[in-house]
């Protein structure tokens, strides 16, 4: 084993020039320092590639922050598999979406030590939504398979690069064949953590708060408006197919 974790921490992105300096100052503060950045500018049109190389400058990691500029639309789902398949298995990914934030310098440090003592398969935290003291993260029942049970496993999302290699393509596809686009974290993460369940992998959830996530509570349509309606069905359907071998 390792002596010390190496993280990569994936943001895909789509026109946050505005946030991401948030996103990647979170980052760059780390105590930590075994890990690099992956930032995938997803056909933005507001510049924020060229806000993401100001940011890693202006905190000094711009040799540790890369940023992927796509010229066709992939979504969470195809960039997330483009970007593990060409890392290490052993690679620890930190799912970090941009506009939100990692909430404490010391947040790799923790999780370097439980990967190091336990080695999970899949490790998730616990998060507060804006300042609230909302939050849907918690364990999970290893008895039942993840597809039946609540979604509790959101951020702060991470894995071993390893645990998504070899899966079946179709967990990560539409009824019409074609990628997921909406209710992602889902479609990545559900099959993930299936097969491990079913491989008698650990699957750990840290009831620390590491994650900001930064959502407007104060809207009053935020749960109803068809973004949201769209995400709902679409996350009912992947837990209705269920784990494809």
């Amino acid at each position: 084993m390792n002596k010390t974790t190496k993280f990569l921490v994936l943001t895909p992105a789509f026109n946050c020039a505005k946030k991401i300096d948030k996103t990647i100052r979170s980052v760059a503060t780390q105590t930590y320092e075994n890990w690099k950045m992956i930032i995938i500018d997803d056909v933005s049109t507001d510049n924020t590639s060229s806000s993401v190389r100001r940011s890693a400058n202006k905190w000094n990691v711009a040799s540790k922050v890369s940023v992927n500029i796509r010229t066709e639309k992939y979504g969470e789902v195809r960039n997330t598999l483009d970007v593990c398949s060409q890392i290490d298995d052993d690679t620890v990914v930190v799912r970090l979406d941009a506009g939100d934030w990692i909430t404490d310098m010391g947040c790799f440090e923790m999780l370097d030590i439980v990967y190091q003592k336990y080695s999970p398969a899949i490790l998730w935290t616990n998060q507060r939504w804006a300042w609230s003291g909302h939050s849907i993260c918690g364990p999970i029942d290893r008895n039942v398979s993840v597809y039946e049970q609540p979604w509790s496993s959101s951020h702060l999302k991470t894995f071993r690069a390893v645990e998504l290699k070899g899966l079946n393509e179709k967990n990560f596809k539409d009824d019409e064949g074609d990628w997921i686009q909406i209710a992602c974290d889902q479609a990545i993460f559900l099959p993930m953590m299936e097969r491990a369940r079913l491989a008698g992998r650990d699957l750990a959830y840290l009831p620390i708060v590491m994650y900001h996530y930064d959502i407007d509570l104060e809207n009053p349509e935020l749960f109803t408006e068809q973004r949201s309606q769209n995400q709902k069905m679409s996350a009912e359907r992947i837990r209705e197919r269920g784990y494809i071998e």
